[in-house]
């Protein structure tokens, strides 16, 4: 299950975590869009201050907050792989938006025998110094019947991963195969005071009224060490029960779930799912009865905070800082048409709710849609407002028609950049015409040629590639590299003089307050349809005013043949909503704004200047009337 290829997108996107000024503790959750397509968000404790967060994977969910508060992890798929089934654990940087991969699992798929192996690590948990991470898995393996194998099986394997050094994972515990009722695997949690985790494991409990057992679900606190449970490192703290009435032919049983350490290490909240369904079949179950407890560990007493109506379903649920509230989400629960009701709830009705802790003050913070969340420990630290990153794809031509991307630092610091020609990872998701083999050059200021890379692989310093940076193909282009405060260029052409559709993309590693992207700019042939100059741009931080041009004419006193003589601009949110538009720059509503020095030479040239807040947004270029040439795309921070 483990040791795979390195993670890569297409269109990387550091995540936003903090805003300008003092943040209340956040909590993250994840939204379901109406195409079931999951987007991360985060809010204050009062639902207030919501921020869309952009991340450079599919289907971000799951979150979960170091207990400092310090990073954000999540669980994804890799975009530029979309025939990969498995999913992998990646961490955020709340006060740098780094990105780092935290596991590495990959499909196993044997054709012979069509035996498969896909991994799926929904929950888990930082160690309190965040030297590690514990996920409980969903291991989905075996084969087909047509081809001679038992069947898939889904089985919970909890791991221990270490995030400071090269270690194999420890192999704590694999639970009974998923069967539609018992919930072992669901949740884990690692203590703040004590070097043990907290997770549900399949149980069985005798009859109250004698005989049994039924089989239940209960929470195991166990050593984080290998084969623990096996050892008898582990012991049960939960006591779910059973029961089976033979004259009325009802049978139940109870399993605990998403157990949750208090900040201070004491209250161990989890929820109970109370299943009934008729002593000779388990189809067509009532619908579950859930409710919320918190046990103390200290004297083991045992409290009940809220029971939901039948037919409910929590997912997830996490303490306030201040260990005085719990937040969880409340979905309606799946009905599969065919066996009745599983144990699941359905996304597109998830709901966040905050109670006290007392079973007081039920509030609700978001409607149908919204689930999952996670409460961070301590505020955000605050961040400059700042371009992150750029990314342009457009077709890759020879001579002038090179792709070229620019960017200034401003301030005082040296700033570490990542700098990425990308063509074949393209072709892999679908693209037409991709660029086979990008060959990428870096200039400063003077024209001088300070870096280059064929295949990123063959770099020198391809070691300093961060987690997530390395791209899918071998002959695809890696620069990194420190840059003192200045201006540079990125040049993308075709190793052997290809041509076809590639990207280039700049990102900033170290989001220093003395120093930025105050700008970033992409030169290139624009052609009509697909392959129009797609810009990506991010900003991280807070808002603040940008100006965004699309020029072309103007290129021509510059020596430039063939310029995009009327250039189009749009400009685009995540949500691909509208942010603004501009054919030419002297009929915008707001010419007053555009700063000295900023209006374009000519009139058909395009100009857009408006607040961003944080997040992506990408600009589109065209030619007026399916025109083509070369043009520019660039955008300023202003502030």
């Amino acid at each position: 299950m483990k040791k795979g290829l390195p993670h890569t997108t297409i269109f990387l996107l550091l995540i936003l975590l903090g805003l300008a000024g003092p943040l209340t503790a956040q909590i993250a959750y994840v939204s379901v869009g109406q195409n079931g397509t999951l987007q991360l968000h985060q809010m204050n404790g009062d639902g207030s201050g919501d921020v869309s967060i952009p991340v450079p994977f599919s289907n971000a969910g799951l979150p979960v907050w170091s207990r400092d508060g310090a990073l954000l992890a999540v669980t994804a798929s890799d975009p530029a792989l979309p025939g990969v089934h498995t999913q992998n654990v990646y961490s955020v940087s709340r006060a740098t938006g780094g990105t780092q991969k935290l596991t590495d699992y990959h499909d196993l798929i044997d054709p012979a025998s069509v035996a498969l192996s896909y991994t799926f690590p929904y929950y888990k948990a930082f160690s309190p110094d965040r030297s590690a991470i514990a996920t409980f898995s969903i291991a989905e393996t075996g084969g087909t019947e047509t081809s001679g194998g038992s069947g898939v099986v889904d089985l919970p394997v909890l791991e221990i991963h270490s995030l400071t050094g090269a270690a194999n994972p420890i192999q704590v515990h694999t639970d009974k195969g998923r069967n539609g009722k018992h919930h072992g695997g669901e949740g884990v949690d690692w203590s703040p005071t004590q070097n043990v985790l907290a997770a549900p494991l399949e149980s069985s409990a005798p009859f109250l009224s004698g005989g049994g057992p039924g089989e239940t679900t209960a929470i195991f606190l166990i050593d984080p060490v290998n084969a623990a449970v096996l050892q008898g490192h582990a012991h049960q703290v939960t006591a779910p029960r059973a029961d089976a009435d033979i004259s009325t032919g009802v049978f139940w049983t109870e399993h605990d779930y998403q157990p949750k350490f208090s900040p201070n290490g004491v209250g161990l909240a989890y929820v109970r799912s109370f299943q009934s369904h008729a002593l000779l079949t388990s189809l067509n179950p009532d619908p579950d009865i859930q409710s919320i407890h918190i046990l103390n560990l200290s004297n083991g007493a045992d409290t009940p905070v809220i029971t939901f109506p039948a037919g409910r379903y929590v997912t997830t649920l996490d303490w306030s800082p201040d260990g005085t509230q719990l937040v969880f989400d409340l979905a309606l629960q799946v009905d599969s048409g065919v066996v009745g009701l599983l144990q699941q709830g359905r996304p597109e009705t998830n709901q966040i709710y905050v109670v006290n802790v007392n079973g007081t003050g039920l509030t609700q913070l978001r409607d149908n849609g919204n689930g999952t969340p996670t409460w961070s420990r301590t505020s955000a630290p605050a961040q400059p407002v700042t371009l992150g990153n750029i990314s342009t794809r457009m077709r890759v031509g020879t001579g002038d028609n090179a792709m070229i991307g620019g960017f200034i630092i401003t301030g005082t610091e040296s700033k570490k950049i990542i700098i990425r020609g990308m063509g074949p990872t393209l072709g892999n998701a679908g693209v037409q015409g991709a660029l086979t083999d990008p060959f990428l050059e870096l200039h400063d200021g003077t024209g001088a040629v300070i870096a280059t890379n064929d295949n990123w692989q063959e770099a020198s310093n391809a070691n300093e590639i961060p987690n997530g940076f390395a791209p899918g193909d071998a002959h695809e282009s890696v620069i990194v590299t420190t840059l003192a405060p200045g201006s540079y260029t990125a040049v993308v052409r075709g190793a052997q003089g290809q041509t076809g559709v590639g990207i280039v993309e700049a990102y900033d590693l170290t989001l220093s307050a003395n120093s930025k992207l105050a700008n970033i700019s992409t030169r290139g042939f624009v052609e009509t349809g697909d392959n129009a100059m797609i810009g990506g741009l991010i900003v991280t931080g807070g808002s603040a005013k940008f100006i965004v041009r699309a020029i072309g004419p103007s290129l021509q006193t510059a020596g430039i043949a063939n310029a995009l003589q009327d250039p189009t601009l749009d400009l685009v949110n995540s949500n691909g909503a509208s942010v603004g538009t501009n054919d030419n720059w002297q009929e915008a509503s707001n010419t007053n704004e555009i700063p000295n020095g900023f209006s374009p030479s000519d009139p058909r040239e395009s100009v857009i200047v408006t607040t961003l807040s944080a997040g992506s947004y990408t600009a589109i270029v065209r030619g007026k009337n399916d025109t083509v040439g070369i043009a520019v795309v660039e955008a300023y921070n202003l502030q």
